[in-house]
């Protein structure tokens, strides 16, 4: 018994050893795009506290550049439970990896940290993390996304902020992710 245990101990040393860390140096020069939707509730503070349902599309691509820097597009589609779109956002900003930088409503901070970049994102109440996850594959990498929301802790409610697509407050209550997808390229030159 106590043979197996080794064996199986021995294996597991060995496959970890064989997993190799992915940096942030070695993503330089490549380019991340990272989709994923939620269908969420919504309230909307400046119609009556008004809740809808709707499915919230998001794009995030990000150049990883030399010196720490990234260079990220956002993209945002608002879309009803029958598929109408009602809001859409876009935009950009350069951000050092490890400093906070102000993004829209709130604060944002990248991180490179176990083969993962996170951004952390703060709200007027509450936040998010997201977390592009890298591993090695055919000769160059792949990727997975998570993006869950925060309630923030002790508050009362779900999580605070500005709606991008119209600028009036509104509080998610809940964001459930249905779909995800990640890719990553060498950058063209």
């Amino acid at each position: 018994m106590k043979r197996i245990f080794g064996a199986v101990a021995l294996l597991a040393s060995s496959t970890a050893a064989m997993a190799q860390e992915v940096t942030y140096k070695q993503l330089e020069g490549h380019t991340v795009t990272a989709s994923f939707t939620y269908a969420q509730t919504v309230r909307l503070l400046e119609q009556g506290n008004r809740i809808v349902n709707n499915e919230n599309r998001q794009t995030m691509t990000l150049k990883l550049l030399p010196d720490n820097l990234i260079d990220q597009n956002y993209k945002i589609e608002i879309v009803t439970r029958d598929g109408r779109q009602v809001g859409g956002f876009s935009g950009n900003l350069t951000a050092h990896l490890n400093k906070p930088t102000k993004w829209q409503h709130g604060e944002m901070l990248f991180t490179f940290d176990g083969n993962s970049l996170v951004r952390l994102q703060t709200f007027a109440k509450g936040g998010r993390k997201i977390t592009v996850s890298f591993t090695r594959a055919n000769g160059g990498f792949a990727c997975k996304v998570e993006a869950p929301f925060a309630k923030e802790e002790g508050a009362d409610g779900g999580t605070a902020t500005t709606s991008q697509t119209n600028r009036q407050k509104i509080e998610i209550l809940s964001a459930t992710t249905v779909r995800s997808d990640c890719r990553v390229i060498r950058s063209k030159a």
